[in-house]
């Protein structure tokens, strides 16, 4: 490579997003080439970040606002991570409320920084049922504006990503793959399994081979996005636990993600996407479930070892007001906690819902010579 890759990952919370990062690392580094990783929320304590660095990658980390917010902080980041660690190829994952990437970053890295980085095809996420759900039009219990942000993450891709298409038969895989033809109106979409490694090397070819990059700018409701991004509450937490007997961080982990999914059940709320890590001396795991009935299974280090001491990261995103939220997690971690006889203390918790977006640039078209805004 001449000049090194940015790849934006993109598309809707809950859509394998950090696996698939995680599984394009690995693939990246066997094929001999430096892997830097970009994270991205709305707010800081990030399971993602932590889960990146745990297995030794070079990571920075964007938050208080997506990377089009913060435009000038994501190209210094991308820098350092070069001058530092020389990476080939920077993943960039944005967060899953973002959309308009095409206009907001990927026109403006190309008209003001072409010089230092090349750009890889703007991948967008979506998974099976997410795509059945919205599109279906069945009852998920998000807002109509909110429907609307996921086509519109969707509308902007240069490469669509069909995600967890272990989760459904062939014959559903063919069924989604039109459904989001017609509805968006583009292709291609990419079948791909990232928790079981499917179709992820065909996934890397085309991110190192495809030069068509920001090829599409969708028209965006700025109005409508903000309602979407503010119909959602966002929750960020760090937990500690003790004991004066062995538990087991499994079982913790798994009964706060059940305490968490019934009692959004009970408040008519769904979930976007809910994550946990928990570490201890000997390592760390996490789990994530991206609705109120799946259950969560243990990635990466998920232990059997007991302990007496552990910590966590929770990051909640859920349909629901921020207080609410709160309300929510504050019940679970206590809920779960008592029912192993765990002491338990919230060392920083976060509830909030994301501001409307303000990006820096916006451009109206994806030529050399199109028009833009510098909105601040």
């Amino acid at each position: 490579m001449t000049k090194p890759l940015i790849a934006c990952i993109a598309g809707f919370l809950g859509a394998g997003k950090t696996t698939a990062l995680l599984a394009a690392t690995r693939e990246l580094k066997d094929r001999g080439l430096k892997v830097g990783i970009i994270t991205n929320d709305q707010g800081d304590h990030l399971v993602d970040s932590h889960i990146a660095q745990k297995q030794g990658l070079r990571v920075r980390e964007i938050y208080g606002g997506c990377f089009c917010c913060r435009f000038q902080e994501f190209v210094k980041n991308a820098d350092s991570i070069v001058e530092e660690h020389r990476a080939d190829i920077i993943l960039a994952e944005a967060v899953g409320s973002c959309a308009d990437l095409s206009a907001t970053v990927y026109q403006p890295l190309r008209r003001f920084h072409s010089q230092r980085f090349d750009l890889a095809p703007l991948s967008v996420f979506a998974d099976c049922q997410r795509v059945a759900a919205f599109f279906d039009r069945t009852d998920h219990g998000f807002t109509e504006s909110v429907e609307y942000l996921f086509a519109k993450q969707l509308a902007e891709a240069d490469l669509i990503v069909l995600n967890k298409c272990d989760l459904v038969d062939r014959a559903e895989r063919m069924r989604l793959v039109s459904v989001i033809e017609n509805r968006v109106g583009i292709g291609p979409v990419h079948l791909m399994s990232a928790r079981q490694g499917w179709s992820v090397s065909s996934w890397i070819d085309l991110l190192l081979a495809t030069k068509r990059t920001g090829t599409r700018v969708a028209e965006m409701n700025y109005a409508v996005y903000a309602e979407a991004e503010a119909s959602l509450g966002w929750l960020n937490a760090t937990v500690n636990w003790t004991s004066p007997s062995l538990f087991s961080p499994n079982d913790l982990g798994t009964a706060l993600i059940r305490h968490v999914q019934q009692k959004c059940v009970k408040s008519n709320a769904s979930i976007a996407h809910l994550k946990l890590i928990i570490a201890t001396h000997d390592g760390s795991g996490w789990l994530a479930v991206a609705d109120c009935h799946s259950q969560p299974t243990w990635t990466d280090l998920g232990r059997t070892a007991e302990v007496r001491e552990a910590s966590g990261i929770i990051n909640a995103r859920v349909s629901i007001a921020p207080s609410a939220l709160e309300g929510i997690i504050r019940s679970a971690i206590t809920c779960s906690s008592r029912e192993l006889g765990i002491q338990w203390s919230v060392q920083d918790l976060q509830a909030f819902a994301p501001s409307p977006p303000k990006p820096i640039y916006h451009f109206h078209g994806t030529e050399k010579d199109s028009s833009y805004e510098e909105l601040r």
